[in-house]
């Protein structure tokens, strides 16, 4: 997941490690972080793979800097990442913001087929929560103060989806008309 964020930024324009880090901290938000102990390995592999190279870049006071390019063989993986499909995974929303940031450098067919794939995962996981609810709502054996609190519960997910559903499709239409 992290790969194909590398190499986007990377596809834009060269860049210092802690460059990306900065852009995918941004991207990943407050509370979920990526360590120098996962990039900097990650950006090795990359490096091992022949998907971006490395050189060196003088600094003031004799230190190197590395800088980081993609490679050609780094755009096609990019490209193959961006049109795969995403992961059903507790991940899926930070894949498609990944992708999302990228939809720029990406063909129309691949940014509707992204958006329609997460709209099939948003109405799958809807579909799931009204029959829990309903399921939870039927049974007399759950106690009336946990059956209340559960429900309420389902009612946030419910609602949280929804909302995505609707923001979804609305993309959708926006990408189809453009």
């Amino acid at each position: 997941m992290y790969e194909l964020f590398v190499l986007g930024e990377l596809s834009i324009n060269a860049k210092h490690g802690y460059d990306i880090q900065y852009m995918l901290k941004n991207t990943v938000g407050p509370i979920q972080q990526i360590s120098n102990g996962t990039l900097y390995p990650l950006i090795s592999k990359l490096v091992e793979n022949g998907y971006i190279n490395q050189r060196d870049e003088p600094q003031e006071g004799g230190r190197q800097r590395k800088m980081y390019e993609l490679t050609e063989a780094g755009r096609q993986r990019f490209d193959e990442l961006m049109a795969a499909p995403l992961e059903y995974s507790t991940d899926i929303e930070l894949q498609l913001h990944f992708k999302m940031t990228f939809f720029g450098y990406v063909s129309k067919e691949i940014r509707l087929a992204t958006m329609e794939q997460y709209l099939e995962y948003l109405q799958f996981n809807l579909k799931y929560i009204l029959e829990l609810e309903s399921q939870v709502a039927s049974k007399p054996e759950i106690p009336e103060t946990k059956r209340a609190e559960v429900l309420r519960m389902f009612g946030h997910r419910r609602s949280a989806t929804e909302s995505e559903v609707q923001w979804t499709s609305n993309e959708i239409k926006h990408i189809n008309e453009t």
